[in-house]
């Protein structure tokens, strides 16, 4: 499996949009929101079998008044939109590579090549500091769309300057996705036969709690729990059905 597929099950309910905090307001012509840093993460084993480390990840993100968001797990679009409260725009989504032999788990399994899925999203305010989320993305490697559907709401008047967002949201892939990530072949040395199609990837909760220590320093941590489907959760290359992923770190704000 993609070794980030969990960030992307979580938080994107992914790169669905351009601020973890939830809110995107009407950005002065020339403006831009730019924050870059470093955060411990660290998760439960993926559903590949991959390692749990520990490792320092890059925080970044970043949002121009033109409506180009880019962040630092892989994510970019244009947001289209000129009305508030409605968001809508091309989507361009960076993957990993993987091959059977990264892992004895794999044994049977595709190899998937590194590439840019392209797609769009469409976000929705719903009132009450409270978005719909949603996307859809070609997956290029595999051949087949992925799509995400999510809420998210956030507090900014629990605490002087602290930022609470909590997230919910669904995850769907076609047969090729499915069969890309958790197909097993037995002839290609697999523990058995397993070909999963087309259904719900997983379902998962999150959230993330900024503090602005100042106008430029923010701690920004996270947690999020992924619930793989009943399809992904069958195959042998998964470990666990539930993904952990736990991350907290200091970003300077531009």
């Amino acid at each position: 499996m993609n070794k980030r597929l969990p960030f992307i099950l979580m938080l994107s309910v992914c790169g669905m949009a351009a601020a973890d905090d939830g809110s995107t307001p009407m950005m002065p012509d020339g403006s831009r929101d730019m924050y870059v840093g470093l955060a411990l993460a660290g998760r439960s084993a993926s559903a590949a079998g991959e390692q749990r480390p520990s490792a320092l990840r890059l925080l970044f993100q970043a949002r121009w008044s033109n409506g180009v968001f880019i962040s630092a797990s892989g994510v970019a679009g244009i947001d289209l939109a000129d009305t508030a409260g409605v968001e809508y725009g091309p989507l361009l989504a960076m993957s990993n590579a993987r091959t059977p032999g990264d892992s004895r788990r794999l044994r049977g399994t595709q190899a998937i090549s590194g590439s840019t899925d392209a797609g769009g999203f469409f976000n929705l305010d719903l009132g009450n500091d409270m978005r719909l989320r949603t996307s859809v993305v070609y997956d290029t490697s595999a051949g087949g769309l992925r799509a995400e559907a999510g809420v998210q709401k956030s507090w900014s008047g629990l605490a002087p300057h602290h930022t609470l967002s909590l997230s919910a949201g669904v995850a769907l892939a076609d047969g090729a996705v499915m069969r890309e990530r958790y197909e097993v072949r037995r002839d290609l040395g697999g523990a058995r036969d397993y070909r999963p199609s087309a259904g719900v990837d997983g379902i998962n909760a999150g959230v993330n709690w900024n503090w602005e220590l100042s106008s430029k320093w923010l701690v920004s941590s996270a947690l999020t729990a992924t619930r793989l489907g009943a399809q992904p959760a069958a195959s042998p290359v998964v470990e666990r059905r539930t993904l952990l992923i736990l991350s907290s770190g200091l970003a300077y704000r531009f």
